[in-house]
């Protein structure tokens, strides 16, 4: 990483965080000042703020913990920086702005925030406005003219490679097996007292004797099952072993279509299973898998490409922080009332 910007991220560590929890601008507080001067262009603290919450919102989507702020305001940088390098050598190589795809995207995000006036609020609250986001749009647009017009077309990916990632990497083209399973749950968890447990027990017996007995089993969920699928006739959909609880999972595939279960007991409670299908293991052949695998490939040579072009950039760059590194008690005490540098 380009030293200046190391030094820079030393500051932003605790001038970020501020803008980035501040909802609204106080009336004496610059809640977006320029943090950063790249080539002579200005990084802005709200650019920074927004690609912080983009990357905590992926990792939430995924269901992964979110970076610590000190690693959000690290990777969120470089980012804006890296984007910055990129449209900067774009419009040095005479590359236009799409207005049309711009306009299309701005239209899209006009969209989701309910409309223009909406927009504009959400973006005046974080510091920031509608034309600061059409710079970033733009440039965003710049990087991706750039890599249509300069990287992909020198990108080749042949059979031989194709065949090489698929050999190692054959568990990704393989399907695992599914089953399609209906179940009536009693619910009785790990912690249930004894007379729940027998009360449970007792109803799971009952309602696989009347499933056994030649009652209707999705009809038997919908009147008896206290679990939330009940409506559904107990239907639980296509799932895979590894997507069930053990002691679920090891009953349910051991039965062939039709069969139900003997009484299953999990930390949930005492199930009753009945499958209705079952899909087997699948792996997609080479030719199947090839069109996936050049794409893949395609795109990983594109991101070293990117990669190489902003090392070589970087590095040649003039990154200029525009504030003081503060220690926590500095920022501690800059910041607006009730508010520290590190919330």
């Amino acid at each position: 990483m380009h030293r200046n910007l190391r030094y820079a991220l030393l500051a932003l560590l605790f001038l970020i965080p501020m803008a980035h929890a501040q909802e609204a601008p106080a009336p004496t507080t610059d809640i977006n000042p320029p943090i950063l001067r790249v080539n002579g262009d200005m990084i802005y603290a709200a650019e920074v703020s927004a690609v912080m919450s983009n990357i905590a919102g992926q990792f939430s989507a995924q269901g992964r913990e979110v970076p610590d702020q000190q690693e959000l305001v690290q990777t969120a940088t470089q980012r804006v920086v890296e984007q910055k390098l990129l449209a900067q050598e774009a419009r040095r190589k005479g590359y236009q702005v799409n207005d049309l795809r711009v306009a299309e995207m701005m239209r899209g995000i006009e969209d989701q925030a309910g409309g223009r006036e909406k927009l504009d609020q959400t973006l005046a609250a974080k510091g920031t406005s509608y034309d600061r986001l059409l710079v970033t749009i733009k440039e965003m647009d710049l990087v991706r003219t750039l890599i249509e017009k300069q990287i992909t077309p020198t990108i080749t990916v042949t059979d031989d490679e194709i065949a090489a990632f698929y050999a190692d990497n054959i568990a990704m083209f393989t399907s695992p097996e599914q089953i399609h399973a209906r179940h009536i749950i009693f619910a009785a968890d790990e912690n249930a007292d004894a007379d729940t447990i027998i009360s449970a027990r007792t109803k799971a017996d009952e309602a696989r004797a009347r499933a056994l007995a030649g009652e209707d089993f999705a009809e038997l969920a919908r009147e008896l099952s206290e679990g939330p699928s009940a409506q559904e006739g107990g239907d639980l959909g296509f799932f895979t072993y590894q997507q069930m609880v053990p002691p679920f999972a090891e009953a349910a595939f051991a039965l062939d279509p039709g069969e139900i279960s003997e009484v299953v007991r999990t930390g949930f409670g005492f199930h009753v299973i009945k499958v209705e299908e079952k899909k087997p293991e699948v792996t997609l052949t080479l030719e199947e898998a090839s069109d996936r695998v050049r794409l893949l490939l395609n795109q990983k040579k594109i991101a070293e490409n990117v990669r190489e072009i902003i090392r070589t950039l970087g590095e040649q760059a003039e990154i200029v922080p525009l504030v003081a590194p503060q220690t926590p008690a500095e920022a501690s005490a800059t910041a607006p009332a009730g508010q520290t540098g590190t919330e």
